[in-house]
């Protein structure tokens, strides 16, 4: 005899605060993750492109390296292996947040420096010429027309950690992945849970594309 399913909300409704800390947790690490992997990206790309053969080199090391590394065994290596090895211990939130804005900041850097290549190096020299401090040139000329190049594909690293920041539950982050499975482990209820938490992250990405779009809007006005 065929056993009928019932959908029922009901049992997402009665635990809705469970998701909504977890949501919480997730949108929290994610903005500390990418703020961090911004300005680390940022220093990356600029030892990348600098006249100093060491730090290009080691620069490149560091992008190598942390693209090639699957960020769950990124996130396990960080929080079980550092105590082990070098005895630094991080929490769980602490050590999260790391695993995603290092790994992350290689493939910022590299949207960075393909961003800033793209402008002319006329424009570094008229701006210098006209007796504009190099950091002047950089923020003021260079930055802001890089800025309208490199924001698609950052809004595709922005979506990207959204989603990857479910991979912190593992090290005992209660986000909002780690909080459905404690929903169904109360509930036995799996395929309603993770239902719902499919919907949210499309509604999380979709309110974060839409947004990415808007910038791309006004920096080509």
């Amino acid at each position: 005899m065929k056993r009928e399913f019932q959908f029922r909300w009901d049992f997402v409704y009665d635990r809705w605060e469970l998701l909504a800390k977890g949501l919480g947790m997730t949108l929290y690490v994610s903005f500390l993750g990418m703020i961090l992997a911004l300005a680390l990206g940022l220093l990356i790309a600029n030892m990348r492109m600098s006249k100093f053969a060491p730090l290009r080199w080691l620069a490149q090391a560091y992008i190598n390296i942390f693209r090639a590394i699957p960020l769950f065994v990124f996130i396990i290596w960080m929080y079980y292996g550092l105590p082990i090895v070098l005895g630094i211990d991080f929490d769980p939130i602490t050590a999260g947040v790391l695993c995603l804005a290092l790994q992350y900041a290689g493939w910022l850097a590299e949207i960075y420096r393909s961003g800033i290549g793209a402008i002319g190096k006329g424009q570094r020299e008229a701006a210098l010429s006209l007796g504009l401090t190099r950091f002047q040139t950089f923020w003021d000329v260079i930055f802001p027309q890089a800025f309208r190049i490199m924001l698609p594909p950052m809004g595709n690293n922005f979506v990207g950690m959204l989603k990857d920041s479910s991979l912190v539950g593992i090290i005992g982050v209660f986000e909002l992945v780690r909080q459905a499975q404690l929903a169904v482990s109360q509930t036995f209820r799996p395929f309603e849970f993770y239902t719902a938490i499919a919907i949210i992250y499309i509604i999380l990405t979709q309110l974060l594309s839409q947004g990415v779009s808007v910038l791309e809007r006004r920096q080509q006005v």
